[in-house]
Order: structure tokens, then sequence, then C-alpha cells
């Protein structure tokens, strides 16, 4: 007679079972469906940027598109080419800086505490 009552079940225990397994697909499944809502309201989500000198506005979106960027007329009229081409990259830059940080803030809540080592 064999006496494999006795032994312990691997699939059913802990984290290393086949129910552990289970648990952490349904919670990779719940994370995908949740990430899929946070980039979907991050694209809805708009950053305005406003040079240093005023002149020029960046709005981005979370999810990096640039919706508008506006150059006030007065800031046009004094400003040579290079400068404003100078201050229209810096300020494109700081944008997508901003809205990368956003996505990221909403993105790290949504891996953290879930123990799977992705935050």
């Amino acid at each position: 007679m064999s006496r494999q009552k006795n032994k312990p079940n691997k699939l059913s225990k802990g984290a290393g079972g086949i129910k552990g397994k289970f648990k952490q697909i349904q919670q990779l499944k719940q994370m995908q469906e949740e990430m899929k809502k946070t980039r979907s309201a991050l694209a809805k989500e708009v950053v305005t940027v406003v040079s240093s000198e005023g002149g020029v506005t960046i709005e981005i979106t979370g999810d990096q598109r640039v919706e508008n960027i506006l150059i006030s007329k007065e800031f046009f009229a004094s400003v040579d080419a290079k400068s404003l081409e100078d201050v229209l990259v810096k300020s494109v830059n700081e944008a997508i800086e901003q809205s990368q940080s956003l996505a990221a803030s909403r993105l790290e809540k949504l891996t953290s505490g879930l123990g799977l080592g992705l935050s």
C-alpha cells in the first residue's frame, strides 16, 4: 500500500503551487486592465508648460502627444528665429519630461504592492 496520502500536496501549497501561480496570473490580468484604463485616462490629461520667458506654452497629454504649441504675438515679434527655436526645444522637452513623470507616477501606483518586483 502506498503512503502518498502523507506526502505534502505541492499543487495547492503556498505561492509555489498551482493556486499561487493562478493567483499571480489573476493579479497580472487585473493589473493589465487597470493599466489600460490608466493609459486611456492619461491620454485625456493635459500637462501645460509655459516657458520661463512666458511667450511659449506647450500642452501635452499624459501619453506624450503634443496637443498645442502657443506662441504669443508679443514674444514672436520680439525674438529672433534662433532664440525662438531654443525656447521651443527647451519647452517641448520640459513638457515631455513632466508628461512622463505624470505617467510614471500613475502607473507606479498600479504595480506597487503586488509583490511582482515591477515597482
